[in-house]
């Protein structure tokens, strides 16, 4: 029997960490090229195994990695890339676009978002030097983490420590400054001479990182701002639930950026904030809409997820990190839907919440055809995995769908009680447990 594609889920906490292991030569002689795709947690859902996690992913590689995708820069994707990493004999590094310190557009882009990230942190600061109570609602944490995941700076950091009156500021810190390090040891390719790759929608690889008949479709992030600012999917492109009454809602959906902070500019040339924006900042100190900017900024760089689809001796695997709407819009609009029906295993974008993919992309993959894996965590989000998203999950891979918070660790927390899909008795055909992880297992014929 062949050797078979081995996808190994870890369980982080709230963050996501896969081993993409993909049998070579002959098939029938255990030699595999290995390919990470992101590792990290993020500071509040942290169950405290992340280090194992790379120490099993060295002991299973010999230390040998085709490739490291890193596929956005959130502090849940990222902040695993340590020294460690420097140990490992790299072939690749892959980034997104937008992670190019050489690109032109790239860097006005984050300059946009840093402006506008030390503005909400001042907006922060100001509410709690007030002593204003609304400082310490649970929406305001829930901002302020945002913040942090996207590495904004010292204060929100600060902030979100003293609301939940908890670690110490050294300790915080060093969770703050995780995302900036990984980006650097990213960026210099472990300073083991890794290639180092920039990468947007619409490129092919072919024998990707080395690995002879593998072909990786990169099929987003795109360069259009219009598509960047998608992260909520219409109604009609989302599950939905009934209320007590009957009528159709849709459960914990954010509304990003309310009319007053919607502008228009050159998506070429990003204006820094103009005197009458930072004064719009300062008016609205009281305002839930700023916590809505900082879940925008937040999900705008989810939206820049690198989005890769592997192809492998007749298997497509697709990897989509965070993705949001307008992502998915964007590569399935170039590329064509007609991807869909092909694919074989599915890694669930954006930990199965509710602007995790598209209504009609899952509808269009074919029933009983893929597997699925979602690295999920109620905490720090109790909205997250959508309910309504997970059961039409399950239906459409005929149940063959692991979530990584099924597995029991000391002082993780379980799933809730009324979350789908429920863990079942016994895990479905392909999937095998581990100390750590979730392994699925794809027999090539």
């Amino acid at each position: 029997m062949k050797d078979p594609i081995r996808i190994r889920m870890y369980r982080v906490g709230f963050g996501d960490c896969f081993l993409l292991s993909l049998p070579v030569g002959k098939g029938t002689d255990g030699e595999y090229r290995h390919f990470v795709i992101d590792c990290g947690v993020h500071g509040k859902g942290n169950i405290g195994t992340i280090e194992r996690v790379v120490e099993n992913i060295f002991e299973v590689t010999g230390g040998r990695l085709a490739a490291v995708i890193a596929t956005h820069s959130h502090q849940d994707h990222i902040s695993g890339f340590s020294k460690r990493f420097s140990d490992f004999e790299i072939g690749e590094v892959w980034l997104p676009w937008c992670e190019n310190p050489q690109d032109e557009l790239a860097l006005k882009w984050s300059k946009k978002q840093a402006e506008l990230a030390a503005a909400l942190e001042r907006h922060f600061a100001a509410q709690a030097f007030a002593g204003r109570a609304e400082a310490t609602t649970k929406t305001r944490e829930k901002a302020l983490a945002a913040l942090v995941n996207l590495n904004s700076g010292e204060t929100a950091l600060g902030l979100l420590t003293a609301l939940r009156g908890g670690a110490p500021a050294a300790a915080a810190a060093a969770g703050l400054t995780s995302n900036k390090k990984a980006l650097e040891l990213l960026r210099g390719g472990f300073h083991v001479g890794a290639k180092v790759g920039y990468f947007e929608g619409g490129q092919t690889l072919a024998d990707a990182a080395g690995v002879t008949g593998l072909e990786v479709r990169v099929l987003s992030p795109p360069r259009d701002e219009k598509f960047l600012a998608r992260m909520d999917p219409p109604k009609d492109q989302r599950y939905l639930r009934l209320d007590a009454a009957g009528a159709v809602v849709a459960d914990n959906a954010l509304e990003p950026f309310p009319k007053k902070w919607k502008m228009v500019f050159d998506a070429q040339n990003p204006p820094p904030l103009t005197v009458d924006e930072e004064k719009r900042l300062g008016d609205f100190l009281n305002d839930d809409g700023l916590d809505n900017l900082a879940f925008a900024l937040d999900a705008a760089k989810n939206n820049t997820s690198l989005v890769t689809l592997f192809i492998y001796r007749g298997h497509h695997l697709l990897f989509p990190g965070d993705a949001q709407y307008g992502n998915w819009q964007f590569w399935i609009d170039t590329v064509g839907a007609d991807i869909l029906p092909q694919i074989d295993f599915l890694k669930v974008a954006h930990h199965g919440s509710h602007n995790a993919m598209p209504k009609a992309a899952l509808e269009n993959m074919a029933t009983g055809k893929f597997a699925a894996m979602v690295s999920t965590q109620s905490e720090p989000w109790d909205s997250i995995p959508r309910v309504p998203l997970m059961e039409r999950l399950s239906e459409q891979t005929a149940d063959k769908v692991v979530r990584s918070d099924w597995l029991k660790l000391p002082g993780a927390p379980d799933p809730l009680p009324e979350t789908a899909p429920p863990e079942p008795a016994a895990l479905p055909a392909g999937f095998t447990q581990g100390e750590l992880w979730y392994d699925y297992e794809i027999e090539i014929l």
